[in-house]
């Protein structure tokens, strides 16, 4: 009988069969991250945790379908969200996020940096809350 896969495993075996995607270690030295090119645009994190890279403007634009999803949490300032990984269901979020977080790195509008320059949010905690909710408005 062959070891069981994780969520993480499965969005990692979907996301590198794309484009210009592949795995690599974390720049937050915290588990396995997903790059487009030499950008880093999702770190999958012990626990069933992913962080993503979606910019503001794109969090701001899709903030209330983050929140009401029950699986995201937003973080005032950040380009990151979090997503919590427990079922398929969540796996197939996070992959459409990710395809989400492809595109905002590639047609960052002008005035938006196309570079990931802040840490994520995993980085900065040594404990990861559960469930995850927006920490503020």
């Amino acid at each position: 009988m062959g070891a069981t896969r994780t969520f993480s495993d499965r969005v990692i075996t979907q996301a590198i069969t794309w484009p210009a995607v592949s795995a690599c270690r974390a720049d937050c030295g915290m588990g396995v991250g997903l790059r487009v090119d030499t950008r880093q645009i999702v770190h999958l994190h012990a626990g069933g945790e992913a962080q993503v890279w979606l910019t503001r403007p794109v969090i701001s634009r899709m903030e209330e379908a983050l929140l009401h999803s029950g699986r995201v949490r937003v973080e005032p300032s950040q380009d990151w969200v979090c997503v919590r990984l427990d079922s398929d269901a969540d796996v197939a979020l996070l992959l459409s996020l990710v395809s989400v977080a492809i595109k905002a790195t590639a047609g960052a509008p002008a005035g938006v940096s196309r570079r990931v320059t802040a840490t994520c949010p995993a980085a900065r905690r040594t404990h990861l809350p559960r469930p995850l909710r927006r920490t503020s408005r």
